[in-house]
Formats: C-alpha cells, sequence, structure tokens
C-alpha cells in the first residue's frame, strides 16, 4: 500500500499531465474532500480493482485542413443539397 508521500506524489504526478481547464475542477473536488473532512464524515473506499481499460473512442477528431486532399475529386453534380433537404422535411 502506498504510503502518504508516495500517494501525494503519485496525484502531483498526475496534475501535471492534466489540461489547465480541469484543474478548477479537481480544485473544487479538493474543497469538497476537505468540507466533508472538516464535518466529520469519514471516507470510505473501495477496494482496488483490476485496471481497466481506457475507453476507446470511435471516431479521432481530424484537423479541418485535411478535407483539402478531398477538393475537386468529384465531378459537380448539380443540385442544392439545401433545397433538396428542405423539400424532404416539407414533404415536397
Amino acid at each position: 500500500m502506498a504510503t502518504d508521500l508516495q500517494t501525494r506524489n503519485n496525484i502531483t504526478s498526475l496534475l501535471a499531465e492534466l489540461p489547465p481547464e480541469n484543474l478548477r475542477l479537481v480544485e473544487q473536488f479538493v474543497h469538497f474532500l476537505r468540507e466533508q473532512a472538516r464535518q466529520g464524515y469519514t471516507v470510505v473506499t473501495a477496494p482496488a480493482k483490476k485496471k481497466r481499460q481506457l475507453y476507446l473512442y470511435p471516431t479521432v477528431a481530424v484537423p479541418a485542413r485535411s478535407l483539402d486532399g478531398l477538393i475537386g475529386i468529384m465531378p459537380p453534380v448539380g443540385g442544392n443539397a439545401l433545397k433538396d433537404s428542405e423539400a424532404l422535411y416539407d414533404g415536397k
């Protein structure tokens, strides 16, 4: 089992990897835990489980400029996509 110092070091290294916008949420959670302790609530932790595999997202974000290579590969087909889709919803 990790010592208090090891736990603090682990938390510090995890914080260093977080994006800055997430740090405010961590700060709020620490305030919450401190308030719970001040009020005398005890912390009950669940036994450690096996390390779970991180969820893998089915898509990967790519920059918009990656679409530049698609410009011009299809011949013009004519039509008006906006007008056609509006007609579908209008029932015409």
